[in-house]
């Protein structure tokens, strides 16, 4: 496990003993992430002359699950060292206080650091001080765990670590290996084969440390009876530890030989399993009916992992003896995901062996079998270079589904393995028109002609990591691409006639001349990218915001001017032109400051919101304004429009992508307002309040969302949902829980609730069934069916029993962080008999029908 060099002191703080830190009763997995020494909040505290009561009997005396502060301190007085930190227990984040007695001559003094632990390993092998115990408490005062450096009579280094996290106290004097190798504490010392080190000795909540392997040079930091700590410090990197039985730090390790996957079962009482191949170290009995997977030997010893059908322990090598006939050689292992054999216990063991990063293809082909699918992984690579993807190979049986990418040497670059749920989709291949191939991972459809489909194209980027936003047209019988525009990193940077045949692309340039601001806009025909003519318009160097709208035939570009942090100072400015050749319609300063309300498709109205351009006020004016004459149309004062898609718990979808683009939704102190664009007039309301929210279904309904309690509304809350007719503004039925991306089809309504899906009767809100999975992603209806867009992919599902049929072949949605409202719709989108699907890997694809219901894969 890598720590990085800015993050270290937490494992640092910790050595040896983090790895050993939780709680009784919880999977406890300490922090990928650790906090730097000088972010720890430590204090040192007077050293007692009780420290020297600290020996290995009153440790193991009084060492336990249910010792408390006051109890340490009754027997060993005041620590000498009280540090502050964190580490994982489980899936949490929990804060512990570290205790630290020094057995030391008076003036004695240590400060942990990055390349150095709690422990003062350096200060002990020197002699500098004579021992020192570490205690780990969670911030209810309970004991988590302790280690104990000491000399032994002989003047030798050891350790102790009581009963806390193990199932009984081990000191390093009961290692006999380790005695009879003579590997001392601070040694420097190699493993002889390649080995997982885990964070705990022994515990079925342990995890994968890191990989040791042979040829690196290690620093021996603990011992138990079975088990060394080894400590590796890389330069840029941070703090590796973890602990491999002793065992493979001799000479013995080295000619460990791997065999062909072999399956054995525990056919009788009287076979052991142990953590090393040696009789004094038993690890249990097994049960008669387990059943190992052998992957390696040594001597008259098998190498085995336990197929753990509770998924309790970590898979990890452990060894049987090759003796007696208590155990029986069931089969040799091939084409694992080619018979029902692929049972979850075995799928595990296998990956966990033999499937890891850099191991050739043909290595496991024959292991594996034919993947039920070959497809494309997702970019791997970082935004602002160019994208890059992977072929994936999916396995899938009843139990496991296992995704492999590789890289270009047919090597394993990742993988993921994972149980299935029950219910979870085969995927089947869907028979496409075409799939189109984009450099951009996100691609998204915004739109259609009969000569050009319109693709927006993201790099999933965020903030200051999102670099790529282009528009590109494909020919829609073939994909082949027709053209295609980069906006830079600014997303959403265009603007499209009703007929899409035009388009008005705002592209960035480079810097103007000094105390000037390059503004550009291209007006294109968007079957060829042809350029019908551009704006090219430099403005003052002191412009602060610039927006663009296109309405009836008109394009208007509204300017800002002044000193960003003096209000007084800003003066608005607007100019219209003609959409057909560019020629200037009109000009002139507005009234107040103010913005035009961003559309996808041109409206009938230029409709500016005056406000400040920190945010929408209320108490402001929207007017809406002739195109061709600049002559005012409408105005309606305390209102404010929205320029984002969510705002205020509101969601709706605003850029018009189903060709509706006089429709928007206002707000005012009291109420949620439809207005009609071309008039002005209200063609619904919604009441405001804090304890509320909505969602827009269509020009029908709408959702609202109600805390039970009156509280302020937020993600997570308990909240009822409420179905509202528009145009009477009545609500027709309430349900519990939080209903989303709602789709209405006939006289059924399909949405999430609370995650899973659900179809409810029209009329009344009857639930009619629930799916067995949760659905993240948007809904869409096509050839008689229901889809998901799920981060996974497209999955079709029985509009009437909600069963997931089957997932499509290919596809996948991905997770993007700061996805609009308007491109979640766009990932997957229905329109006049065809289905247009975008993804997160670069594909763009196009389906006329749905695949027929797959057959059952040969392994079910």
């Amino acid at each position: 496990m890598v720590f990085k060099t800015w993050r270290l002191g937490l494992l640092t703080l910790l050595t040896a003993t983090m790895l050993l830190s939780g709680c009784e009763g919880a999977a406890v997995e300490p922090t990928n992430e650790v906090v730097s020494a000088t972010a720890i909040e430590a204090e040192r505290v007077a050293t007692t002359n009780s420290v020297a009561s600290i020996t290995t009997a009153t440790i193991a005396e009084l060492l336990d699950k249910s010792t408390t502060k006051e109890d340490v301190r009754a027997a060993f007085g005041q620590p000498s060292y009280i540090g502050k930190s964190v580490y994982w227990v489980g899936d949490d984040l929990v804060h512990t206080e570290i205790w630290r007695y020094d057995q030391a001559p008076q003036g004695y003094s240590y400060e942990w650091g990055d390349n150095q632990g709690a422990i003062d390993l350096d200060g002990l092998i020197s002699r500098k001080l004579n021992a020192q115990l570490l205690l780990y408490w969670s911030e209810e005062g309970k004991l988590l765990d302790a280690i104990y450096y000491y000399r032994d009579s002989n003047g030798k280094l050891q350790t102790l670590l009581p009963a806390l996290r193990l199932s009984q106290s081990s000191s390093s004097t009961d290692n006999r290996i380790a005695r009879e190798e003579g590997l001392r504490i601070g040694s420097s010392v190699r493993v002889q084969n390649g080995f997982d080190t885990t964070r705990l000795p022994e515990g079925a909540d342990n995890a994968v440390a890191f990989r040791a392997v042979p040829g690196r040079t290690y620093r021996l930091a603990a011992l138990t009876e079975h088990f060394a700590q080894l400590i590796e410090v890389r330069e840029g990197e941070g703090w590796y530890d973890g602990w491999v039985p002793v065992w493979t730090l001799t000479d013995e390790a080295a000619p460990i030989k791997e065999q062909a996957a072999e399956r054995w079962r525990a056919d009788k009482a009287g076979a052991s399993i142990y953590w090393q191949p040696t009789d004094d170290a038993e690890a249990r009995s097994l049960e008669p009916g387990e059943r190992l997977l052998v992957v390696g030997a040594s001597g008259d010893w098998r190498a085995v992992i336990v197929e753990e059908a509770a998924q309790a322990a970590l898979p990890r090598i452990v060894w049987v003896k090759d003796e007696g006939d208590a155990l029986v050689s069931e089969s040799k292992l091939q084409g694992l995901f080619d018979s029902a054999e692929a049972a979850y216990p075995l799928v595990r063991a296998v990956v966990y062996h033999y499937v890891r990063e850099g191991v050739a293809k043909a290595k496991l082909a024959h292991l594996l079998g034919k993947p039920q699918a070959v497809e494309r992984s997702g970019n791997v690579r970082s935004t602002g270079e160019p994208m890059e993807t992977l072929t994936r190979w999916r396995y899938e049986s009843d139990s496991a589904e296992l995704l492999i990418d590789w890289s270009s040497e047919d090597k394993v670059a990742s993988f993921r393995l994972s149980p299935r749920e029950e219910g979870q989709p085969y995927t089947a291949e869907q028979p496409l028109l075409w799939q189109a191939d984009s450099d951009l991972a996100y691609n998204f459809f915004i739109g259609r002609t009969d000569r050009a489909l319109l693709i927006s194209g993201e790099d999933g980027g965020f903030s200051g990591m999102h670099y790529d936003s282009n528009v590109y047209a494909l020919d829609p019988e073939t994909g082949r691409k027709l053209w295609q525009r980069d906006l830079g990193y600014e997303n959403d940077r265009y603007m499209f006639s009703p007929d899409r045949r035009v388009m008005a692309v705002h592209i960035p340039t480079g810097a103007a001349d000094e105390g000037q601001r390059h503004e550009r806009l291209e007006v294109l025909d968007t079957s060829s990218g042809k350029s019908l003519w551009t704006l090219d318009r430099e403005l003052a160097d002191d412009t602060i915001d610039v927006s663009y709208q296109l309405a009836g035939d008109t394009i208007a570009m509204l300017y800002t001017t002044g000193e960003f942090d003096h209000p007084s100072t800003h003066r608005s400015f607007i100019e219209a032109y003609a959409l057909r050749d560019g020629g200037k319609r009109w000009t002139r300063e507005l009234e107040q400051v103010g913005s035009l309300v961003p559309t996808l498709v041109a409206t009938d109205q230029l409709l500016i919101q005056y406000s400040g351009l920190t945010g929408v006020s209320i108490g402001r004016e929207v007017v809406a304004y002739d195109p061709s004459t600049g002559e005012e149309s409408w105005r309606k004062e305390g209102q404010a429009a929205q320029l984002l898609g969510w705002v205020e718990n509101f969601n709706f979808e605003a850029r018009a992508l189903d060709n509706k683009p006089n429709r928007l939704w206002m707000m005012d102190a009291a109420e949620w307002t439809w207005i009609d664009m071309s008039t002005g007039q209200s063609l619904a309301r919604l009441s405001r309040g804090p304890d509320k929210g909505y969602e827009i279904v269509d020009d029908r309904y709408a959702v609202q969302l109600t805390t039970k309690d009156g509280s302020e509304l937020a993600y997570g809350g308990e909240v009822t949902s409420a179905w509202i007719e528009l145009a009477s503004g009545q609500t027709k039925w309430t349900a519990p829980g939080r209903l989303d991306s709602a789709i209405v089809v006939d006289d059924a309504v399909y949405a999430r609730v609370d995650g899973k899906l659900q179809r409810l009767r029209l009329s009344d809100g009857q639930r009619q069934w629930e799916s067995k999975l949760n659905y993240g992603g948007r809904l869409q209806w096509f050839d008689g069916h229901l889809l998901s867009a799920v981060p996974s992919g497209i999955v079709v599902i029985d509009p009437q029993s909600g069963e997931a049929l089957y997932r499509m072949a290919g596809t996948g949605s991905g997770a993007y962080d700061a996805i609009a409202h308007w491109q979640m719709r766009a990932q997957l989108t229905a329109l006049d008999g065809k289905l247009y699907i975008g993804s997160d890997n670069g594909l763009f694809s196009v389906a006329d029908r749905l695949a027929k219901l797959p057959a059952a894969p040969a392994n079910r």
